[in-house]
């Protein structure tokens, strides 16, 4: 193998994590938008469960 081949082969790998990374990060495989970016706004703009506030009840 020579140098350039090596280079080659490293930036192939980066790249390649890179990408899985990305998709790890985006929801994965299983979920995200799944290239429908205004159904996922609308999950995020109306969650599931309201925040509960943490003060007790006198």
């Amino acid at each position: 193998m020579t140098l350039e081949s090596i280079i080659v082969l490293v930036i192939v790998f980066v790249l390649l994590a890179l990408a899985v990374l990305f998709i790890c990060q985006n929801g994965g495989w299983q979920g995200g938008c799944g290239g429908n970016c205004a159904h996922c706004h609308n999950k995020c703009a109306a969650p599931k469960d309201p925040p509960q506030d943490n003060v007790p009840k006198t």
